[in-house]
């Protein structure tokens, strides 16, 4: 199969524009997700798609809050022709960013070149912006050296500045008219990226060999996965012992494989079960297709990471099925 070419949008802003809204779901995250692509986003623990964001129009950036609880991961991508970073607010727990590890008070730099994973699995906070490559002038080489690598945000001067930013904007009705403030806000963001960097060079991420090839199996079962993929398999695959793979999986994700890659093969189910039919496929042949032999276990792992049991899924499912079939009328041939 040919290897989907990686095309983002460009960066559409509308100056003043601003959303606050706490959404439930993926759809709703989507749709209020301004100049943002995430793909193949898997629920990894309960309530992982709930969330707040805050988004913001300037002249030629975008800030975005996000709140999640965690326990989720997907590829995301920015918009075109744009360097972005990230800060990291509050993180439970472990996040793991492309090939890097960040810690809270961390700002990673990166870009429109590919959509890069990213995964917590605990509760986060953080906040990004996107910045047109053409607006950022001497600042560019900076940034662009500085990529897929961190900086500590100091004293979390930036955190604080990009909190104020949002507030100040939320508080004044008229501003959409306040050309000024637009300005002024980009500036202060400047600033502070120029102190930053002026006090410090961006690092590499430091990570042990076992950790580097944790990595390569994410990325390798993300794209591929199937029902028979094991410990021991993979162990063998990438000549690491077991023992190994279980430590370093858990120092950058929190999950042992085994548990990571059943969470991941549950989304892989429920993704089936919405696109099934009751009178076309049963609960247990995709439990099997996707490795689960023990249907009472996995009913139980099932309804624990969705809140609700593998054959609900598949009711709905086939009730949609059935709504539909009722309100479109579909010429014979496009049966």
């Amino acid at each position: 199969m040919k290897e989907k070419i990686y095309n983002p949008p460009p960066l559409i802003l509308n100056k003043g524009h601003f959303i606050d809204l706490y959404y439930d779901g993926y759809e709703e995250m989507q749709s209020i997700t301004d100049n943002w692509e995430h793909q193949c986003t898997y629920q990894l623990l309960p309530d992982a798609l709930k969330g707040h964001h805050q988004v913001l129009h300037l002249q030629t950036m975008q800030l975005a809050y996000v709140e999640r609880p965690g326990g989720m991961m997907s590829n995301s991508g920015s918009a075109k022709d744009c360097i972005t970073f990230s800060v990291l607010e509050e993180c439970a727990d472990k996040a793991c960013f492309h090939r890097m590890k960040p810690q809270v008070g961390d700002i990673v730099f990166f870009d429109d070149s590919a959509p890069y994973n990213f995964m917590t699995n605990s509760p986060f906070k953080l906040c990004a912006v996107n910045i047109q490559k053409e607006a950022l002038g001497p600042l560019l080489p900076k940034l662009s050296q500085a990529l897929n690598h961190t900086i500590k945000d100091t004293d979390a001067l930036m955190s604080k500045t990009l909190r104020s930013i949002l507030k100040q904007f939320t508080d004044q009705t008229d501003v959409e008219k306040n050309e000024k403030a637009f300005k002024a806000a980009e500036e202060k963001i400047k600033n502070v990226l120029i102190k930053l960097f002026s006090e410090q060079t961006p690092m590499l991420p430091k990570l042990t060999k076992g950790e580097e090839t944790a990595l390569d199996i994410r990325d390798q079962v993300y794209h591929h996965m199937d029902g028979k993929i094991s410990l021991k398999s993979l162990s063998n695959q990438h000549q690491i012992s077991e023992k190994t793979l279980q430590n370093s999986f858990k120092s950058l994700f929190g999950f042992t494989p085994v548990h990571f890659l059943r969470q991941l093969k549950l989304n892989l189910v429920r993704n089936d079960l919405n696109k099934s039919n009751i009178e076309q496929n049963t609960v247990s042949n995709i439990a099997l297709k996707w490795g689960f032999t023990h249907m009472g276990r996995f009913s139980r792992y099932y309804t624990d990471l969705f809140g609700e049991n593998p054959s609900q899924t598949l009711k709905r499912a086939h009730q949609k099925s059935l709504a539909l079939e009722k309100h479109c009328a579909l010429r014979q041939e496009e049966v």
